[in-house]
């Protein structure tokens, strides 16, 4: 397909409306970095990580979506042999070794295992067979990076592939008992990892979660600025680079897990109005796309890519608000962090890639359909 024809058919609402996110991730970077360290600063590195995402993105666009099928099992091979290194040479960086260091850039190889992943339950699901023999194979298919990740570890990252596979197994119409099942099995892995696997960090953030009052200045700390933060920032907020929780780091990680109270601090409730418009908007592009599409691994991509984003999107901000436990998930396009950028343009060209090639299941051009 040409560029000018691919161009035409992209879904530039989707588009534009991720790249204000972006935008506003990078106000939020911007605020907090000082005009001696300009040229060196996480502003910098995430202005240059989302070039090489969009470059990255209109390659995969340009990449007929059907020809996934073929390196599905390449993909996620690739994704579990870049996991067993992490584990066997990556640094530990603040309790966890999550990280590769390739040529002065920091990779973190769980956040790619999310695309290989959907891609991976895509083509499962959408195989015609047995349905139990797909639930088990997809079982197979999401355990072993989560296991993997969880050795890191990385609680929040495992449980998201978790939750998305259960939400698959919800749209595909597995039977009722079949989930109850799942649930009970989800329920003593729980308590298997609390007494077995989980870092103690891990269990302080999830017993603050239950009782907020538990360790208001320790594990609890957090959550405690983050909703200082957030109410602070009142309707119009107190101004770019003006929010005292931010900029005198009384909010930690305010530009990663918690830039959504940051951003409720210094642009207020319409801030945060903004930042839910676009996401709704990305979200119902994202849908549209998959009711639009007859092809069913091309459907079950799409739809497997907005459970991701809405997983996503309901953890980092029900955790910045102390609805839900602190598990370190970055709100994706606004979060800083060139692997998390990456790895959300590549699904969303994916969704691109879908919204322009499945017209060829739906419609063969005139030639083949008179060929045949």
């Amino acid at each position: 397909m040409k560029v000018s024809e691919l161009m035409r058919s992209m879904d530039w609402l989707l588009l534009g409306a991720s790249l204000l996110l972006v935008l506003v991730g990078l106000a939020m970077l911007f605020s907090s970095t000082s005009a001696g360290e300009l040229t060196s600063s996480r502003f910098v590195r995430q202005v240059l990580s989302l070039v090489i995402a969009l470059t990255v993105g209109f390659l995969v666009v340009r990449l007929p979506y059907h020809s996934l099928t073929r390196y599905a099992g390449f993909l996620y091979g690739l994704g579990i042999a870049s996991l067993v290194i992490v584990l066997l040479t990556a640094q530990v960086i603040r309790g966890t070794a999550s990280r590769l260091t390739v040529s002065g850039f920091q990779l973190q190889p769980s956040e790619f295992m999310k695309i290989a992943v959907v891609v991976l339950l895509a083509w499962v699901f959408a195989k015609s067979g047995d349905r139990g023999r797909q639930v088990l194979f997809s079982a197979l298919v999401v355990a072993i990076p989560a296991a993997l990740i969880l050795l890191e570890p990385d609680l929040g990252v495992a449980a998201m592939l978790g939750a998305l596979w259960i939400s698959m197994l919800v749209f595909i119409g597995v039977r009722w008992y079949l989930l109850a099942g799942i649930g009970v099995l989800g329920a003593v892995g729980f308590l298997v990892g609390w007494f077995g696997f989980f870092a103690e960090y891990q269990k302080a953030r999830l017993l603050v979660f239950l009782d907020p009052d538990r360790d208001p200045l320790g594990a609890g700390y957090n959550i405690v600025q983050s909703i200082v933060a957030l109410g602070s920032g009142r309707l119009l907020g107190r101004g770019l680079g003006h929010g005292p929780q931010s900029q005198l780091q009384f909010l930690p990680e305010r530009h990663t897990d918690f830039v959504l109270a940051s951003i409720g601090e210094e642009l207020g409730f319409i801030g945060v109005l903004l930042v839910i418009i676009m996401y709704g908007i990305v979200l119902w592009r994202i849908a549209r796309i998959a009711r639009s599409t007859q092809d069913a691994f091309g459907q079950l991509m799409t739809v497997g890519i907005f459970l991701l984003l809405v997983i996503s999107f309901v953890v980092s901000a029900g955790m910045n608000m102390g609805l839900l436990p602190v598990t370190g998930i970055p709100l994706p396009f606004v979060s800083y962090g060139g692997s998390n950028l990456l790895s959300t343009f590549v699904l969303l060209a994916i969704v691109q890639s879908v919204h322009v090639y499945s017209k060829w299941v739906q419609a063969p051009p005139r030639e083949l359909s008179q060929l045949t």
